[in-house]
């Protein structure tokens, strides 16, 4: 996943809610919608003795034609620094709409003429540039509210995501802030090299945390758990032991901050704490069509006087963050099994970073 996908709104300019002609995705749906549209008028205005496949086949090509022909004109105006202002760039748009409809409906009149088709049958060449301009504006119209429907939305999700990404730092932080206090003040006296080296690693956990925003880079998250994986190996020495096995592009892929961390916190809590003889956490990256990612830690058996109950709002959180950050397109699960507590993450990868 490429960092362009940070903010969670693809392909939209930075203060308006008209998307990116320049991108082959919207073009693409474009197209499609396009298409339809050409096929309904087709149907609903075919005349009598025309041949319909022919007419859908002239319909098509000239919707087309309007709609690429402003596409085209859209992704050139938004390099200019206007297009990011909503009320201008939403009249500049509608007027290049009704300007390149009313140049194609003159042009297509003229070649129907020439051609003897049956495209304008018994139309003044007034009424057809009256008849499609006014098409045109519905059509565009609708559109125009379903871009700012979809900009809401997506505006809603970075908001409520930016939100929940707060709260989870606030609830993991004293977590964090009480168990390094505690092994700090264990080392003190008898290991106070090991003890300002925590001290260390602590600030600069809190100041990453503190600075953390809604999408960072896969690489970063990895630091962020190296990071409090070294202060809990101060804390519970060779009690802990952590594989790692990362097969991913850890630049390319970003994903929502605090993602990996407070998983493997979690299974430090409920899998090594509470068991004398410790044991082992494995944090699995892989990267495919998808990004996988696997985390694992013994389990405690109920009724040992060990098993912690804990509570789910790392899993809860997380599940809702991935959910919102990609659509509902991420995963989430977990599951017991042979002795073995294990949180599986799939999340979709876009074809750049694969």
């Amino acid at each position: 996943m490429s960092n362009n996908n940070s903010n969670g709104v693809t392909g939209l300019n930075k203060d308006c809610y008209l998307p990116n002609f320049c991108q082959s995705e919207t073009n693409l749906l474009m197209i499609l919608v396009l298409e339809l549209i050409a096929i309904v008028l087709a149907l609903a205005s075919v005349p009598v003795n025309a041949n319909l496949f022919i007419y859908i086949a002239l319909m098509s090509l000239y919707i087309q034609w309007i709609g690429l022909s402003s596409a085209a004109l859209l992704c050139l105006l938004r390099r200019f620094q206007f297009m990011r202002r909503t009320v201008l760039a939403t009249l500049l748009s509608l007027l290049v709409v009704v300007a390149v409809t009313l140049l194609l409906a003159v042009v297509a009149y003229q070649l129907n003429d020439v051609m003897r088709f049956e495209f304008f049958t018994n139309d003044s060449l007034g009424s057809v540039i009256l008849k499609h301009v006014a098409i045109a504006l519905v059509l565009y119209g609708l559109a125009l509210r379903y871009f700012f429907v979809q900009y809401t939305r997506q505006h809603m999700i970075k908001t409520e995501s930016s939100a929940r990404l707060q709260a989870l730092q606030a609830r993991i932080r004293p977590h964090f802030l009480f168990n390094s206090l505690n092994t700090i003040a264990s080392l003190t006296h008898d290991e106070p090299d090991r003890a300002e080296r925590a001290i260390e690693s602590l600030a600069d956990l809190f100041r990453a945390s503190l600075n953390a925003e809604a999408s960072i880079s896969l690489k970063r998250e990895i630091e962020l758990t190296r990071a409090y994986i070294e202060l809990e190996l101060m804390r519970l020495d060779e009690r802990l032991k952590v594989s790692w096995q990362l097969d991913a592009d850890m630049d390319e892929i970003s994903l929502p901050a605090l993602t990996l961390q407070p998983l493997v916190e979690n299974a430090i809590y409920h899998g090594i704490e509470p068991n004398p003889e410790g044991g082992e956490v494995t944090i699995t990256i892989r990267q495919n069509e998808n990004l996988h990612i696997q985390i694992t830690n013994p389990l405690m058996k109920t009724g040992s006087g060990q098993h912690r109950s804990g509570n789910r709002m790392a899993l809860g959180n997380i599940s809702e963050r991935l959910h919102l950050a990609f659509y509902g397109q991420a995963k989430i699960e977990h599951v017991a099994e042979n002795d073995l507590y294990k949180v599986d993450i799939v999340i979709p990868l876009p074809a750049s970073s694969l």
